[in-house]
């Protein structure tokens, strides 16, 4: 079969090759992936910056962002059936009983990303128990449910850390960034009754703009525009240092911040030390989330469906470039003005 391969540390060795099909081992699934969703994450792999490729193997195969149709069951499988369609979740434990989306960097495995071949590829495997069931109302945007996961898992930390102090009832929400995961972030929130921001680098005319104002929300252009007020709740979705520490200020006091970017080393603030006061004063929590649970998973697509019901197609539009695996080195390719790139592998 073919899959889109990496050479873990090895920058640029990005390739299409013929592999073995892989065989399910008791409890696992044989999985024909249907789409594949590209990220960062795999912009660092291919850089030669992160990943590891699975015990015995020289390369990795990408792709941890899957919709997929179930090919085969391996023994012991009773909680999926043949052809239903699904998207697995991305971690695996490994020597570890905390919940898998917790797990600390060393006892985990990751399909695409660390130690796990991924989804990229004609025929992919996994264990059954991370499977997840995909509404027949959104089979042609489910793709996006692991970045939307993410999403619901960093939102939910923060509602029930908000909430363990006091009667706490955000109103209102800052989203820092309007790539996927800002856009995505914009979405739930405005379908939890938040009034929104979404604050970016891109004109008022832009796609992204265009996108957080289609389902209710005020849009910024940071480069002409400036972020005034406070807010309850605060996402931070660019991955910027800068503008990470900066949006701390936008807090109210008792707020709650979330931060959904990877941070690169480095970065500095000229007044670091009057906002980390100023949040200690006012009680304001600042929470990280990253991957994200069986359980997040079903919340995203159930936002999903409900915004197919009041947006529309609104989801489809952030799936601006569609490649295939006879073109894969396009889907691999970036710019500023991309939001969601997909590769599609199967029917």
């Amino acid at each position: 079969m073919k899959a889109v391969t990496v050479v873990p540390g090895m920058p640029n060795s990005i390739r299409l090759r013929d592999v073995d099909k892989p065989s399910p081992k008791p409890g696992m699934v044989l999985l024909r992936p249907l789409q594949v969703g590209i990220c960062g994450t795999d912009k660092e792999i291919i850089e030669g910056k992160y990943g590891k490729a699975p015990e015995g193997s020289q390369f990795l195969i990408l792709g941890h962002e899957a919709l997929a149709r179930v090919e085969a069951l391996g023994d012991k499988v009773d909680s999926v059936a043949e052809g239903e369609v699904v998207v697995p979740t991305v971690r695996r434990p490994v020597n570890c009983d905390l919940p898998v989306d917790y797990c600390p960097m060393g006892h985990y495995v990751e399909h695409g990303i660390w130690g796990l071949h991924g989804h990229a590829a004609e025929f992919s495997v996994t264990d059954a128990r991370y499977l997840v069931k995909v509404p027949k109302e959104v089979v042609d945007v489910a793709v996006l449910a692991e970045p939307l996961s993410v999403v619901e898992k960093g939102i939910d930390v923060a509602m029930r850390v908000g909430q363990s102090r006091f009667d706490w009832r955000p109103s209102s929400a800052l989203i820092m960034g309007a790539g996927p995961i800002g856009l995505l972030a914009t979405m739930v929130l405005r379908l939890m009754g938040l009034k929104t921001v979404t604050a970016a680098t891109r004109p008022a005319d832009s796609l992204k703009a265009r996108l957080a104002q289609e389902v209710g929300s005020k849009y910024l252009d940071v480069l002409t525009d400036k972020v005034e007020g406070e807010f309850d709740l605060v996402v931070e979705a660019t991955g910027a240092v800068g503008v990470a520490i900066d949006s701390v200020k936008y807090l109210a006091a008792g707020g709650v911040m979330v931060l959904l970017g990877v941070y690169p080393q480095g970065g500095e603030s000229h007044d670091l030390g009057s906002l980390l006061t100023d949040a200690v004063l006012n009680n304001k929590a600042i929470v990280g989330s990253v991957n994200a649970s069986v359980k997040h998973f079903e919340m995203g697509l159930q936002h999903m469906v409900k915004s197919k019901s009041e947006h529309g197609n609104w989801l489809g539009k952030l799936i601006t470039k569609v490649s295939t695996l006879d073109n894969y080195g396009d889907a691999y390719t970036w710019t500023h003005d991309d939001i969601k790139t997909v590769l599609k592998i199967g029917e």
